[in-house]
């Protein structure tokens, strides 16, 4: 066989196709596919077999003419016939074979794909039967390809790309218990216990689903030991990396008091408010308690949210409408969430929202959309809610009103989550007036008590630390985070010991934050100066933007920050964390990060208020007033009349500020007009 074709690939497993030396796929037709397959993993062939199985109700002579004829076609293909031989037809052995390297390597890198996905042989019964035996063995071999494969990634603590594969695995088998039970344990043993509950709980899902079965006794007991914190065999750090029982403690410590609190009040179904100081572990005992309760939709509160009308509203529906894809919203719901969700948009773009019927009109809208996208979930959290702008406080207000507390057939249980004296004064005055009313229970965490810390640093399991905790009481003041922050700081620091790296520190736990981000590289504390800035959704592609980078430099940087606990995904790993990234953060460079954040956010579907603040955070009030005069009449567009004034008030000043008499003038104008409606009394 030429050197030149020998180059050639032919990928059975997925849809079937020859692979060219150039990277370029050719598909092949079903039954060159199939004649292919069979010659892959059987060897050699007779004609009239693999004719009578190819094409059954052919006559003989016909049959092999059509055999012929696929065989010229292949000879076409690839230059030279990848098929020999007489009346006994072998696959030429040069020839990379997918499906033939998994069977007779099976613990070989996992390849994706089913033989021959997507195939359709219910013409040819004898070669479908073959077809499915194949299939079932070589998805065995496959799962044992991905189980070898996974384990290398644990045994190299490489957990990304280990969860990666196992994603891959449940993609292929998606009733793999086997699967399931490694999913669960690679989240565990990656310090996400919350995660693993979850994952059980799908697995639990699709099981009865599809089955009508439970799993088995032995991922029962799996779940189990996860929901205790006592699966052993929790890993060390990979070199270069903090361990992960600082990074998130297998289990909750002096939360019991909580925890009762909140299994009472959810068994009286009732309304959860749990809060607490930044970083007393308010989301972490949520995120727990939720995890062992079933299927629980998340959805965290958003930082420069506050400034947006239905910022929360329009982030927590396409929440919602992403983990309820099989849903199909209603026209009428469909055309009233249009005035706030741009994609939901048709034709025909709807009036302002004048009227109070309306308005009201809007509201029923989106909780019919809210009771549509709730099944399947046992509890919705709602996460940093001090995060919410007024509109969506005054619609959650008229979603609480409209609910049947109590009520098992309603919507699902509710717990949200906000910081202490951060809500705005009407949402706390909603919260206080539900407790008092006994429909809601508030949840207040504390500090920990010198007990409790004295178990979450031998958890930790720094040495010397348990001798320290007078000391360790000092500094953090027994908030969790602040605890966390100072042990990740106590391990970077060599040589080792605890005592004395403590008496080191500052008072101000900011600064044992801002000693740990001077470790980083320049690039990558560029990065996280400019995703701090941006305060609200970001991602790698708008920072990269931002900042004129490319996107793999700028990925390398984010891996170094996950790395290091800045990040967590496309956010700060804590709310803290991004504070101190501000905090230290010069004014100039802040100026030169909110200019180019303008530029960036204009070029995209965000809302003007956005970028109006970020210009008249840069120093340049004449290009924020025109973000706020349009966010004036976006607000208007949408009923809220308060803030349209409020946009339309700041932009006169801007334009004051930027010596532009005639502009505020304009500005003026759409007060007075706006002071007229009928809606702004």
């Amino acid at each position: 066989m030429s050197q030149a074709r020998r180059a050639w690939r032919l990928a059975l497993l997925g849809p079937p196709r020859v692979i060219a030396p150039d990277g370029s796929a050719v598909p092949l037709e079903r039954k060159t596919a199939g004649l292919l397959a069979y010659l892959a993993l059987e060897g050699a062939a007779p004609r009239a077999v693999l004719a009578d199985l190819l094409w059954p109700d052919a006559t003989g002579s016909a049959a092999r003419n059509n055999l012929v004829h696929v065989l010229r076609r292949l000879r076409q293909l690839l230059g030279e016939p990848p098929v020999q031989g007489g009346d006994l037809l072998t696959l030429t052995p040069e020839l990379a074979v997918d499906a033939r390297t998994l069977a007779e390597a099976p613990t070989a890198e996992p390849a994706p794909g089913g033989l021959l996905d997507a195939v359709d042989f219910d013409d040819c019964p004898g070669f479908m039967e073959w077809l499915l035996a194949w299939r079932e063995r070589l998805d065995v071999l496959r799962a044992r390809a991905y189980a070898t494969a996974i384990e290398r990634c644990e045994q190299a603590l490489d957990w990304a790309q280990a969860l990666t594969l196992t994603r891959q695995w449940l993609e292929l088998d998606r009733l793999s218990e086997d699967a399931f039970c490694t999913l669960m344990r690679l989240h565990y043993r990656n310090g996400d216990r919350a995660s693993a509950l979850r994952a059980y709980h799908r697995c639990q899902q699709v099981l009865r689903r599809e089955l009508g079965a439970d799993p088995s006794p032995q991922t029962r007991r799996l779940a189990q030991d996860i929901d205790r914190g006592t699966l052993p065999g929790a890993p060390a750090a990979a070199p270069g990396r903090l361990p992960l029982r600082v990074l998130r403690p297998p289990t909750l410590v002096g939360r019991e008091d909580a925890w009762a609190a909140l299994e009472d009040a959810w068994a009286a179904r009732k309304l959860i408010y749990v809060t607490g100081e930044a970083g007393e572990g308010k989301t972490r005992l949520v995120r727990d308690f939720v995890a062992s309760k079933g299927p629980a939709l998340y959805l965290p509160g958003h930082p420069g949210g506050r400034e947006v009308p239905y910022a929360g509203t329009v982030h927590n529906a396409r929440a919602r409408l992403a983990a309820a894809t099989d849903v199909v919203l209603p026209d009428w719901v469909r055309c009233e969430l249009s005035r706030i969700i741009p994609e939901l948009r048709g034709s025909v773009a709807l009036p302002p929202l004048i009227a109070e019927e309306d308005r009201l009109k809007f509201f029923a809208a989106y909780r019919e959309m809210v009771r549509l996208t709730s099944a399947g979930f046992n509890t919705v959290v709602n996460d940093d809610t001090h995060q919410y702008d007024q509109a969506t406080v005054e619609l959650g207000a008229f979603m609480l009103s409209q609910a049947r507390l109590g009520d098992a057939n309603d919507v699902p249980r509710h717990i949200s989550v906000y910081r202490r004296g951060a809500l705005s004064a009407p949402a706390l005055a909603t919260v206080d007036h539900l407790v008092q009313s006994g429909a809601a229970v508030r949840v207040e965490l504390g500090p920990l008590s010198e007990d409790a810390l004295g178990v979450l640093l031998r958890d930790l399991q720094l040495p010397g630390a348990t001798v320290e905790i007078a000391q360790w009481l000092r500094l953090t003041g027994g908030n969790p985070q602040f605890v966390l922050e100072a042990a990740k700081h106590v391990l970077e620091q060599r040589p080792f010991e605890a005592g004395a790296v403590l008496r080191s520190l500052p008072d101000h736990l900011f600064s044992v934050i801002e000693r740990r981000l001077a470790g980083l590289s320049p690039a990558a504390l560029q990065v996280a100066r400019a995703a701090a800035v941006l305060r609200g959704d970001f991602s790698p592609e708008l920072v990269s933007d931002v900042l004129g980078a490319t996107l793999m430099d700028t990925a390398v940087a984010w891996e170094e920050l996950e790395a290091a606990q800045v990040m967590m995904g496309e956010r700060f790993s804590h709310d803290l964390v991004q504070e101190a990234v501000l905090q230290g953060t010069p004014p100039a460079v802040r100026r030169v990060l909110h200019r180019a954040n303008a530029r960036t956010l204009a070029r995209h579907p965000v809302h003007p208020a956005r970028v109006a603040q970020h210009w008249l955070d840069s120093g340049e009030p004449a290009q924020a007033a025109v973000w706020l005069m349009r966010a004036g009449a976006e607000a208007y567009g949408t009923s809220r009349l308060q803030e349209a004034r409020q946009y339309y008030q700041a932009a006169q000043q801007a334009y004051q500020a930027a010596d532009d008499p005639e502009q505020a003038h304009a500005a003026q104008q759409a007060l007075d007009t706006l002071s007229r409606d009928p809606g702004a009394a």
